[in-house]
C-alpha cells in the first residue's frame, strides 16, 4: 500500500516561524515503533510497524506499508480523537 500524507508546518515568515522536524528517506523500518510527530519520511518501508502520534506535524512521501502495521494515539492526538468519538452522534465535522 503507497502513503502520501502531508500535515508539515509551512514556514511564516512574518511570525518568524521556521517548524522543525527530522527529514527521513529510503530506510527500511523492519517492526519497529515508529514517532510521527515532527519527522517527514520520504520513500521509505515500513513493514509490520507501530506508529505513534501525538498530534504533531508529520510527512510520508512515496512510502510503502507492509504488513500489519498499527497507529497508536497519545497525548493531544488520544484526546482529540476521544473527543470526535464522544460528539460523533450528534455533531457533524468540518474540517477547514
Amino acid at each position: 500500500m503507497r502513503l502520501h500524507l502531508e500535515c508539515i508546518d509551512l514556514p511564516d515568515p512574518e511570525r518568524h516561524y521556521q517548524p522543525e522536524w527530522i527529514q527521513i528517506e529510503n530506510k527500511h523500518f523492519p517492526t519497529e515503533r515508529v514517532p510521527i510527530d515532527n519527522h517527514q519520511y520520504g520513500k521509505c518501508v515500513f513493514e509490520n510497524c507501530t506508529f505513534v502520534y501525538s498530534g504533531g506535524p508529520f510527512g510520508f512521501f512515496e512510502c510503502e506499508l507492509k504488513g500489519g502495521c498499527v497507529l497508536v494515539l497519545t497525548g493531544s492526538a488520544r484526546r482529540a480523537s476521544e473527543c470526535m468519538q464522544a460528539f460523533e452522534p450528534y455533531l457533524r465535522l468540518i474540517t477547514p
